[in-house]
């Protein structure tokens, strides 16, 4: 009885040896991916993935992303780009930055633009 007794505590010792060694379990962050000016469309596609839709319209071309706060905030992140190339994005989901400087920041106060 010894012998089996034996066994089942060197077992449970072992495992209590690897789940510490383990540590602990953290929860991370996920990561921000970031683009910027000067990308192309396939460096976009590979940092962000395969965008919800894709216009186009003469030189430029628009590249449109769902994004975690689309109730709130009324548009996708999107994408612009000319001749192939990120001039400018939208960008609203917490787990993406544009690090240009964008025409539409997402601490901008909406205003007026058109006089009454």
């Amino acid at each position: 009885m010894r012998g089996r007794l034996g066994g089942w505590a060197v077992g449970r010792v072992g495992l209590l040896l690897a789940l510490l060694a383990a540590g602990p379990a953290v929860a991370q962050a996920p990561a921000v991916v970031s683009i910027k000016p000067g990308m192309t469309e396939a460096q976009v596609r590979e940092a962000w993935g395969t965008p919800l839709t894709r216009r186009s319209h003469g030189i430029m071309s628009y590249l449109y992303y769902r994004n975690d706060c689309l109730r709130r905030c009324g548009t996708y992140d999107i994408v612009f780009l000319e001749h192939g190339q990120v001039i400018d994005a939208i960008v609203r989901d917490s787990r993406r930055r544009y690090d240009g400087i964008s025409s539409s920041p997402a601490d901008r106060a909406p205003e007026q633009t058109v006089a009454p």
